[in-house]
């Protein structure tokens, strides 16, 4: 047989199934128990039945199928007084009641009601209350009825047992109360008459469970045959095993559950269902505690009878007397309240509580309650504590309010443990326990945890500190009191006041700001957190008893949001059990969502029976009664609401069934979803409002909490989850959807990206799931994997969620078996067994028989206390259940909408915003990190990211390029396709963009394993080095370096031979060298500078960077001399190419034996190929042998005969190189006379070509140029001064004392004019070599006429030669000076602060750089500003090095700077743009002034050189002095203003003074390049913008009057008697004048007509710019009057304005061509001056804007382009109240009544540009 009780222990056998039913036991006495009837039923007091704890009810087994279960063959278990002898009686024919005092506690609460309705006068609210609860219970349709047939015996009636059918039943019974009169005539019983037994409803085609009741029970009628053999001894009569039981009407007992046997044999289980060690156990904790209760109150006694004189010893150790404002109040003892609140403990686990008396633990509350008074709130508040003296009474007043505390434990312990005992439930006595935790909470634990360092609570700190343990004790108990107040919150009801007053102190806790670490919390961040974690169970238990007070605690947590910490560790304190961290808010919230959606009969703890014990006081059972009726009342709501509705018009059919399962659970669903879209509704409307920066932290929560959300989608323990992400989502949505401001759709797209990647990462932890079952061999994991490899496949069928046994079932009963009894996991069960059941009727059209059998399983969780979970063999695992809740999270709304998600991301990469764009790359990049097959299922990502890299906002290049990124790491086969888009975005004009460039080509490079995309990226890389921005620049070498030498630091460093693939790798890298540089001559130099760098004393690695460069060199060497080593496509002339890069940089990496693999080829020389070679070798030569510690002699000679040998067949780039490397090695050899008879050889041959023509021979051409450029490169690199002598014999009889004066003297005749063009540039080419090399040449007047009048013929190739050779001599200065000033720095700081160690003597170079600028600075910038060739950028690339040196004044060079940056040639204005920048910044104040004739220039070089006069370029729109602005933004506000001031001063002019020449006038072309440069200027700042505005509207304001004034009296005609004669009464114009104005129009001069209109297009043309500008930038003509008179922010003014997304140019360069276009015919004039004149007459922001300047009331307001006014005329016309009673005309002209005819027109066909018009 089982145990009595499920609670307790079973027998340690095999698993034995044993029904559930078995485990029921009947509550009653120690002393008495029934015996069983015949049919084997036990029967007792129905209000002391033990309820199942599940909600099936299998049959009993029989005797002889228990006992092979059971071990009665080897032990005797029972002893005779455990089963009671059985009897043949009737089962009702034992006692009612088990003891005399139960009657009388039974009908308590049934004379309390009818005392109540007396009182009330059948108006009592409680008895209406418990007539609704009772109704619940007897609605017949959810009752169960039995029928049970009499045993065969007692079939009979007896004689005297007839009772005529005639007489009336009622009228034999005793007279009804007032409330059972209530309840019998209530109109919702049934309807059947009193004492009659309702009829038994026939349901067809369903057997009812009434019915299986009845044929189930009538097998078990006793035959007469049994009867016979019933004999004296014990038997019980078992039935036969019924044909219809199955395998799961028993509960299965595993082997490892606790064995029932003792130490020393089995264990006797008692009546109480204990075993005798339990029940001795719990008799002696009642013994205990009864001895503790009776010595308490004894001691109190004495205390009161001996209050006169002092307590003896014994007696006061029970008490502590407190003395307080004048009176003494006695409080128990703390080791006394420790032992009764242990005792206590005990006693109510064991349920024995009953063994106390009532009035005893009256009592003892009331001697607890003592202590309350104790507790005083302005005692225990820290603000009064100021010294250790303070603080120490403090705590002694804080030990007061812990042993408040202690006693407010035990008061409530009680109540628990007699809940419904009136007397000992005392709402008084609980809310002054309230009370008391209410005051120590506010006025001590919280202030000391909200106490800081950094604030006022730094003394409370540190004095706190030093009583840790008496305040961490005070926090302790305060939590122990609070967990007890949430169980009674859960078992008893409570008054209205308490549950608020809890509620306050419960949310306070909860948002009380705790510290960021633990060394700035006294109490502990982790124990505060656990008294956090109970006033959450607090606000749950509230929200979950009391419907009327949800909408009140979500309106308080919602309006406390603010003070939740967003930052740091403290944001996430509460854990759950897989580990992972969340908001404590986030938990609380869908734990409430979770509520909403369980009705209070389930989400309400059911009520503990307890067990009867005798009574020694007579009303100590009335408990009982009233936890029934607390029971009732929970039902309550559910019940009536549903059963109106629903009972009628549904029956036990399969569709009723169906029906009211549908409706029941959408009820509950849209009682969630009202309040999720509340808490997210709530979020979403205060995070709008607020931003990631402000000081509001709601957009910082908004993300936390989404977080939190997508943490827990997982946990099947927080199922609310799915449903708070799917309402925000469908927020988010709309925003996206709706014409929402960018900042609400940049949050929404980064939250619809956090969501999305969130269902990936769901989808890809699934699969991992399924993966990890595979090693099981369950036949349930086989069917989940089955079932999420069908829904990969698209196969899965979402009816299969629902089946009995598939995913919803599993995790609910895995949610069942961890924890039945705690209210978080209850509501979890619930809000999940709803959302089954709603969508399996959704889905449920017709239904089978198994269907049904879900439906009505539903139906009955949903109308019991919750899930009963299933007993099968297997039990269901962790990973089961997690597979399971995520295969039906897949299948909810949230993760359906995923490829929704995805459009929508994708839509917004193509807004018109620009934010917008950069918002949905990151979030479609976030997806992708998340899910890398996006990129196959989504095909049009790739398109619009490529699209994104050109776009216009650097924020969307940025963006995109990230987005690559992502893409390439996770599908590297997408390099290919990208690469050429990230190359381009290396060179992009945003530094950022070109940092994340170069970070993606290393990312690219390191993976890639192509020579080809190595040899791309490192130009690209290389071209980086040499950034203007000096991040950039280190970035791009550093990443070289990273590539390139620190792969091979640690083999460069090693002693030992270099392993094998440390040399091949050497030899690759040496490969991608040698082909970077085939890329040219400037990747070479690029790759000098950076070897350089890398070299330097500076670097940190230059050591090993040194040793890798060296093997470098040996690798390029071996390659070199093994041909069959070196890769095919590498010839010889690469490697030596490559070398001469390493022996620029750095000589010393080649030592003397390289050298010897060099010499062979320099020998020969047959063709071109042969030629460069030996140009590399003499480079290396030149380089490397001045550095040589020791080369021998006879390599050095062959080397310099070979190259003698070869000098008449170098090119002029060999010939340099040659004669270079010639004087190195004579520096070496020491061997000077080949060099002098070298040079004279060539010298006497130019001589002998001195009286010859030229033109006429081509032969001798060719002879005299060769020995120029042998004669100029010998003589530039060859110091021959020394060999005077050698010279003066050799060219006897010449006597000169100069070298290089006697070369460039026969060089000189042949750069005559008269001379062959190709012979004359070689000439100047080799004078200014000379020159370059003794600069004082240049001195000469004979050499300076040379150079003049060769800029000065216009000849570019001429002029480019000379400007070349100033260029590198200047270049050569600058150089040295720069050596100078770093050896001067090295030496110290005396050295570098002055000249006092150096000579004060110009140089002759500076003399030489003195004169080229002061006499050629003219001619070189008229060549700049002439052309945009290579000729113009060698004069720009001069002009620079001149004002480098600061040879001129800025004032000479500036405006021409100015004009070249506008340049198309991006060289030039690079040049310009670096060189302006430099003079701005030394010269700022001094080249002021020089601004506006920069800018004439500029126009002038636009309109003559550029051939485009306008004033901006397009895609996008920008100013073509953009350069210039920039430069003026890097000054001070007020230079900034004063630029602006004079920019627009040069649009102002004089009607009469106005250049008309020219197809368009001359005028009106420089003032529209002014007007469109300052619609397309970058304004840094908004007072920068305002100021513009400003100025322009003083123009037209200045201006536009007189303008006007002369077209009404010229063009039309109007005069001041005809506008008199003309207005109405109200004013206005008649037709009759209007028709003169129009027909005077034929009348003006040609002349004054194009005069006039010109000035109107200028005017209208400066005012559709403000206008435009105003829009752009979404200014207010409130904010720029407010600007104007300085009454805004500072920060406001100074921060850069915000454009308007959608507005582009376009509108405004439409709009001023055509003005301008308006000059083509005579009826276009005229309408373009009507046009004008009606801008001034009713714009009502025109007027606005000239009274203001007329009144002198500061800047003019610039009214906002939707303001509207009355047509108001320009001057004139009476005034309003307030204004200035002087009407004046603004540009002289005379005063005139306000008011002016309209001018033959009602409208103007031409809108003005300030109306509201589309500028998108």
């Amino acid at each position: 047989m089982a145990p009595a009780n499920p609670q307790h222990q079973a027998f340690s056998r095999p698993t034995v199934l044993i029904p559930i039913e078995a485990r029921r036991e009947t509550s009653r006495s120690r002393e008495e128990r029934q015996a069983p009837d015949v049919n084997g039923h036990c029967h007792g007091p129905p209000n002391r039945a033990v309820p199942s704890t599940h909600g099936r009810q299998p049959r009993l087994l029989s005797v002889d199928e228990a006992l092979q279960y059971s071990p009665f063959s080897s032990i005797v278990p029972f002893t005779t007084d455990m089963i009671p002898p059985p009897h043949t009686g009737f089962s009702g024919s034992g006692p009612l009641f088990p003891s005399d005092f139960d009657p009388g506690a039974a009908r308590q609460p049934l004379e309390l009601l009818d005392a109540d309705i007396a009182k009330t006068q059948g108006k009592s609210a409680m008895a209406l209350h418990a007539l609704s609860a009772i109704q619940g219970y007897l609605d017949e349709s959810d009752l169960t009825e039995f029928n049970f047939k009499p045993p065969s015996y007692s079939t009979e009636r007896p004689p005297n047992s007839h009772v005529s059918p005639n007489v009336d039943r009622r009228s034999k019974l005793p007279p009804l109360g007032p409330f059972a009169n209530m309840l019998l005539d209530s109109p919702q019983l049934p309807p059947t008459q009193a004492g009659e037994l309702p009829p038994t409803p026939a349901t067809p085609g369903l057997t009812t469970f009434n019915q299986k009741a009845f044929a189930s029970n009538a097998h078990n009628v006793a035959t007469p045959s049994l009867v016979k053999q019933v004999n004296n001894s014990p038997m019980v009569l078992v039935p036969p095993l019924s044909a219809q039981s199955q395998i799961s009407d028993y509960k299965t007992f595993r082997e490892d559950m606790p064995s029932s046997h003792g130490k020393d044999g089995p264990v006797v289980l008692s009546p109480h269902g204990q075993t005798r060690d339990q029940r001795a156990v719990a008799n002696q904790a009642s013994d205990h505690l009864q001895a503790l209760v009776q010595a308490i109150l004894n001691a109190d006694d004495q205390v009161t009878e001996e209050l006169p004189a002092a307590p003896s010893n014994d007696v006061s150790s029970y008490f502590t007397w407190v003395h307080q404002e004048g009176a003494e109040i006695r409080t128990l003892a703390i080791d006394k309240l420790v032992k009764l609140d242990s005792s206590l403990q005990k006693v109510i686990v064991a349920d024995r509580l009953g063994d106390i008396l009532i009035d005893d633990l009256y009592r003892l509350q009331k001697l607890c309650a003592g202590s309350f008074m104790t507790v005083q709130p302005s005692g225990l508040s820290i603000d009064a504590i100021l010294t250790s003296d303070d603080f120490s009474a403090w705590v002694q007043r804080a030990d007061l309010a812990e042993s408040a505390l202690r006693s407010a434990r035990i008061i409530v312990r009680i109540m628990i443990g007699l809940r419904g005992e009136k007397k000992v439930c005392s709402e008084e006595v609980l809310q002054s326990v309230v009370g008391v935790l209410n005051q120590i909470s506010n006025s001590c634990i919280i202030p000391i945890v909200e106490a800081r360092s950094k604030d006022s609570g730094v003394e409370v700190l540190e004095l706190a500190s030093l009583h840790k343990k008496e305040i961490g004790q005070l926090l302790y108990q305060a939590n122990r009191v609070m967990k007890m107040l949430v169980e009674m919150l859960d078992k008893v009801d409570i008054a209205e006041a308490i549950v608020t007053t809890l509620e306050f102190l419960a949310i306070r806790i909860l948002f009380v700001e705790n510290a960021q670490v633990e060394k700035e919390s006294i109490l502990g961040i982790q124990k505060f957190e656990a008294l956090r974690r109970t006033a959450m169970e607090i606000i749950t238990g509230i929200f979950a008893k009391h419907p009327e007070q949800r909408s009140f605690i979500f309106g308080e947590i919602l309006s406390s949001l603010q003070k939740l910490p967003t930052k740091g560790q403290n944001a996430r304190q509460f854990k759950l059990s897989d580990g992972t961290s969340i908001q404590l808010v986030s938990a609380l919230i869908m734990r409430l969502v979770q509520t909403s959606a369980a009705p209070a009969k389930i989400v309400a703890k059911r009520a503990q029976p307890r067990i009867a014990t005798k009574r020694k006081w007579s009303h100590s059972e009335s408990h009982s009664s009233d936890s029934e009726a607390g029971k009732l009342s929970e039902a309550m709501g559910e019940r009536e609401a549903s059963r109106a509705s629903s009972v009628d018009s549904d029956g036990d059919t399969d569709d009723g069934a169906r029906r009211r399962l549908s409706r029941e659970t959408n009820e509950l669903s849209n009682n969630a979803a009202k309040d999720a879209q509340h808490v997210m509704g709530y979020f979403v409307r205060r995070a709008m409002t607020a931003s990631k920066t402000g000081d509001q932290p709601y957009r910082h929560l908004l993300d936390l909490f989404a977080e939190d959300l997508i943490s827990v989608l997982t946990n099947a323990e927080w199922p609310a989850a799915e449903l708070l992400l799917n309402v925000l989502m469908s927020i988010m949505m709309n925003i996206t959807e709706n014409k929402s401001t960018a900042p609400a759709k940049n949050m929404a797209l980064e939250l619809l990206g956090m969501m999305g990647s969130a269902i990936s990462e769901l989808v890809a932890s699934t699969q991992s799931l399924a993966r990890n079952l595979e090693s099981q061999e369950s036949v349930r994991s086989h069917c989940l994997r089955q079932m999420f490899d069908d829904y990969v496949d698209g196969r899965f069928q979402s009816n299969e969620l629902f089946i009995r046994d598939g995913p919803y079932h599993i995790v609910l009963d895995y949610l069942a078996s961890i924890d039945s009894d705690g209210l978080p996991t209850r509501t979890a069960q619930v809000f999940y067994l709803t959302q089954w059941a709603r969508n399996f009727g959704s889905t449920l059209s017709t239904a089978d028989s198994k269907e049904m059998t879900v439906v009505h399983q539903l139906r009955k969780a949903l109308s019991s206390r919750g899930w009963n979970p299933s007993y099968n063999a297997e039990a269901v695992t962790k990973g089961q259940c997690r597979l399971a809740y995520a295969l039906t999270v897949l299948h909810l709304n949230f993760c359906r909408r995923f490829d929704r998600i995805i459009n929508i991301l994708l839509d917004s990469v193509t807004s018109e915003q620009t934010t917008v764009r950069t918002r949905s790359l990151k979030s479609v990049t976030q997806m992708l990190e998340k899910d890398p097959s996006l990129l196959e299922r989504a095909r049009n990502v790739k398109i619009l990211l490529l699209r994104c890299t050109a776009d216009v906002s650097p924020m969307v290049r940025d963006s995109a390029l990230m987005l690559i990124g992502k893409c390439i790491q996770q599908k590297p086969a997408l390099e290919q396709e990208f690469l050429k888009h990230v190359l381009s975005l290396s060179n992009d004009p945003t530094v950022a963009v070109r940092k994340r460039s170069i970070k993606l080509l290393k990312e690219v490079f390191t993976r890639n394993k192509s020579k080809e995309v190595g040899i791309i990226i490192a130009e690209y890389l290389l071209q980086r080095t040499s950034d203007e921005d000096k991040g950039v620049s280190e970035l791009a070498c550093q990443i070289l370096e990273e590539l390139w030498f620190s792969p091979f630091w640690k083999c460069s460093e090693a002693t030992s031979e270099i392993a094998v693939h440390d040399r091949l790798a050497l030899k690759e890298q040496m490969e991608l060298v040698i082909s970077t540089t085939r890329k040219g001559d400037s990747v070479c130099s690029t790759l000098v500078s950076l070897l350089r760098n890398l070299l330097s004393s500076g670097t940190k690695a230059a050591s090993s960077n040194f040793k890798v460069c060296q093997m470098l060199v040996s690798a390029a060497f071996e390659s070199m001399i093994d041909p069959e080593a070196r890769v095919e496509g590498l010839e010889q002339k690469h490697i030596v190419q490559s070398l001469t890069v390493f022996a620029r940089a750095d000589p010393r990496l080649f030592h003397s034996e390289q050298l010897q693999y060099l010499q062979p080829y320099i020998s020969n020389l047959t063709n071109s190929e042969d030629s460069n070679l030996l140009r590399s070798v003499v480079v290396v030569f030149r380089c490397v042998l001045p550095v040589l510690p020791s080369v021998q002699q006879n390599l050095l000679r062959e080397i310099q005969s070979a190259l003698f040998k070869n000098v008449q067949k170098l090119g002029k780039t060999e010939l340099n190189e040659v004669a270079a490397c010639l004087w190195t090695m004579n520096t070496i050899l020491n061997n000077p006379e080949r060099l002098v008879k070298l040079v004279v050889s060539v010298i006497k041959h130019l001589l002998n070509y001195k009286n010859k023509d030229m033109n006429q021979s081509e032969k001798d051409t060719k002879s005299a140029k060769r020995c120029v450029q042998i004669v100029g490169a010998f003589g530039k690199h060859c110091q021959l001064e020394g060999e005077l002598r050698g010279f003066q014999e050799a060219l006897a009889p010449w006597h000169g004392t100069s070298v290089s004066g006697m070369i460039i003297n026969s060089i000189k005749p042949y750069a005559s004019s008269i001379q062959p063009l190709s012979l004359r540039v070689d000439a100047l080419n080799s004078i200014g070599l000379i020159c370059q090399s003794s600069p004082h040449h240049f001195n000469q007047a004979d050499i300076s006429d040379v150079f003049q009048n060769a800029l000065l013929e216009g000849q570019p190739d001429v002029q480019n030669i000379v400007l070349t050779n100033f260029r590198d001599f200047f270049a050569m200065q600058e150089n040295q000076a720069s050596s100078k000033t770093e050896l001067s720095e090295a030496d110290g700081p005396v050295a570098a602060n002055g000249k006092l160690g150096g000579s004060m003597k110009a140089s002759e170079g500076d003399g030489a750089s003195a004169l080229i600028a002061q006499r050629f600075l003219q001619n070189i910038l008229s060549i700049a500003l002439a052309s945009q060739d290579a000729t113009a950028l060698t004069a720009t690339e001069v002009i620079a090095s001149i004002n480098r040196q600061g040879l001129v004044h800025p004032k000479e060079s500036g405006p021409a700077l100015v004009a070249l940056e506008t340049s198309t040639n991006p060289a030039i204005a690079t040049v310009a743009f670096q060189a302006h920048g430099d003079v701005h910044q030394q010269h700022e104040s001094m080249f002021e002034r020089e601004y506006m004739r920069a800018i004439v220039e500029a126009y002038k070089y636009q309109k003559d050189v550029v051939k485009d006069p306008l004033g901006f370029r397009t895609e996008p729109h920008t100013s073509k002095l953009h350069s210039t602005f920039e430069i003026i933004k890097s000054s001070k506000g007020k230079y900034q203003k004063k630029f602006i001031s004079n920019f627009c001063a040069k649009i102002e002019f004089d009607v009469d003074k106005l250049n008309l020449s020219g197809p368009v006038p001359a005028s009106l072309q420089l003032s529209r390049f002014l007007i469109e440069n300052l619609a397309f200027f970058d304004y840094g700042r908004v007072d920068e913008l305002l100021h513009a505005l400003t100025c322009m509207e003083r123009i037209v304001a200045n201006i536009g009057p007189g303008v006007a004034h002369s077209i009404n009296t010229e063009v039309f005609h109007v005069r001041v008697d005809t506008i008199l004669g003309g207005l109405d009464e109200e004013g206005r114009g008649t037709e009759q004048t209007t028709g003169q104005g129009s027909a005077a129009t034929a009348e003006v001069e040609p002349r004054r007509l194009h005069r006039l209109t010109t000035a109107s297009i200028i005017l209208s043309c400066l005012w559709d710019t403000r206008t435009y500008l105003r829009r752009l930038y979404g200014l207010s003509s409130t904010q720029q009057a407010k600007e104007g008179k300085g009454n805004g922010k500072v920060k406001d003014v100074n921060k850069a304005p915000s454009r308007t997304p959608g507005i582009s140019g376009d509108k405004i360069v439409a709009g001023i061509a055509e003005r301008v276009e308006s000059l083509g015919s005579h009826e276009s004039m005229i309408k373009q001056c009507s046009t004008f004149v009606e801008l001034l007459s009713i714009d009502q922001e025109f007027r606005v804007a000239a009274e203001g300047d007329e009144e002198g009331v500061g800047p003019p307001r610039t009214p906002s382009g939707d303001e509207a006014g009355s047509p108001v005329p320009m001057s004139g016309g009476s005034r309003g109240a307030g204004k200035r009673k002087r009407s004046g005309s603004v540009a002289g002209t005379p005063h005139k009544k306000r008011g002016r005819p309209s001018l033959g027109r009602r409208k103007s066909s031409r809108k003005s540009m300030d109306e509201d018009e589309d500028w998108e």
